[in-house]
């Protein structure tokens, strides 16, 4: 059988570069595609790509760099394809000659050892890769044993906490006002004095492993310094006081509200955004230019309610986006106006971030400090997927489908990355 005159894929993509103007070494620096499978591309040699759906990613890519009809591109890869698959000939096995051996007979030949000792060899490499596995991700252990719970009715400005972790892990102890560090011996365990103020004291506590640089997951005690008010108060509205946030507090990450009421009351939080954050980065589009973000404060999330404690304590977490906050805190009936708090609530140092795949498939590359992530980039994330975002300064995300890309950073919500179908990658850097 003849083969084919040329494949028209290949001459609608070569003819499509060649009239723009560029060569493959430049079309692999804008559109990061490696050269040998562009050229394979262009020359039809499908055997030369690495699978079908790295194939259609990096035609969806190439094509939109093109401004060809991506999904027409698609279509002439499957046809082709699939006419490679049919017109390549069988090669029938050659005759396996007759052996004869002695039934019952057993023989040991160097072929045999080898393979045996290469099967021992590759067992023993795959139990210690998973053992490596179970090390690095699994989360770090955390055990605090003094206190074993809250403690209420405490006449001292300070408290040791103690406990257990993974050997020379760091541990920190954080309240409203404060942060102390320690870090724990070789055997894991820790003893950490934290400064206390009167009222109730939130203190949330955690370990970092130094082996895999992974949190534990926190462990909070509530310390109440001073007698427990009241359970029986005349006026509910009368007891109600905020020990955190102080007023005017630059905060970074979730915002711990405590302080005391009356016992059994109901108290409501609310929040409201007064200013956005000023950003802490800034987005560059393939073509050099800057991406505008949003410039409207963030929308407030749902008032938080909870209920005072029968020691008359109370304390939440509110997950506030970078901005200027008014917390309002009210006891639920109470004739009193309710409390307020200005508070500031920064992004931490880095860029964090969450991507979200809504609606259909999208090919994502996503590199973090120059390094693609593991197991996402150069791949194609199903509608559905949520990936976490991480970096110290720079964030590359590529993506081929944008209007499927829902992106939030550092707390500022950036929406979709384009429209649907549309090629876009965008330079995200710590400014």
């Amino acid at each position: 059988m003849s083969e084919p005159e040329g494949h028209k894929l290949g001459e609608v993509l070569r003819a499509a570069r060649e009239e723009r103007g560029v060569d493959l070494a430049r079309v692999e620096r804008d559109t990061k595609i490696r050269s040998r499978y562009l050229s394979a591309l262009e020359r039809g040699a499908y055997r030369d790509l690495p699978g079908a759906v790295y194939t259609k990613g990096f035609l969806r890519n190439y094509g939109g760099y093109l401004g060809l009809d991506t999904e027409y591109l698609v279509d002439l890869y499957r046809l082709e394809s699939a006419a490679a698959t049919v017109e390549r000939p069988s090669v029938p096995a050659p005759p396996r000659p007759i052996t004869t051996r002695r039934r019952g007979a057993f023989v040991i030949t160097p072929g045999a050892v080898l393979a045996a000792l290469l099967t021992v060899g590759v067992a023993l490499f795959i139990v210690y890769l998973v053992s490596e596995f179970v090390t690095f991700a699994g989360t770090p252990d955390l055990r605090v044993t003094a206190p074993l719970g809250d403690v209420s009715g405490w006449d001292a400005d300070e408290y040791a906490f103690a406990g257990e972790t993974e050997p020379n892990a760091r541990v920190t102890a954080e309240t409203a006002t404060r942060k102390t560090e320690v870090t724990a011996d070789a055997d894991g365990s820790f003893e950490i004095v934290v400064a206390l103020r009167p009222g109730s004291n939130v203190v949330t506590l955690i370990a970092n492993d130094p082996l895999t640089g992974r949190d534990s997951e926190p462990v909070t005690r509530t310390i109440l310094v001073g007698d427990a008010p009241s359970a029986s108060p005349s006026t509910p509205g009368e007891m109600l006081a905020i020990t955190a946030p102080e007023a005017g507090a630059t905060l970074t990450g979730p915002v711990e509200i405590s302080g005391t009421g009356p016992a059994g009351a109901t108290i409501t939080v609310t929040a409201r955004a007064t200013a956005a954050a000023p950003p802490t980065f800034r987005i560059m589009n393939l073509a050099g230019q800057e991406v505008r973000l949003p410039g409207a404060p963030p929308g407030a999330p749902e008032p938080a309610s909870l209920e005072v404690a029968a020691d008359g304590t109370f304390n939440a977490t509110l997950s506030l986006a970078p901005a200027a906050w008014t917390l309002a805190v009210a006891v639920d009936g109470g004739a009193d106006e309710p409390i307020a708090r200005e508070i500031t609530v920064r992004a931490g140092d880095g860029l964090r971030g969450t991507l979200r795949v809504v609606g259909a498939a999208s090919y994502l590359e996503i590199d973090e400090d120059g390094d693609p992530k593991a197991n996402i980039s150069g791949r194609v994330a199903e509608a559905g997927s949520r990936i976490q975002l991480r970096a110290d300064g720079t964030l590359r995300i590529r993506v081929g489908n944008a209007g499927a890309i829902r992106l939030v950073i550092n707390g500022i919500s950036l929406g979709s990355m384009g429209g649907q179908g549309d090629v876009v990658e965008w330079q995200v850097r710590r400014r």
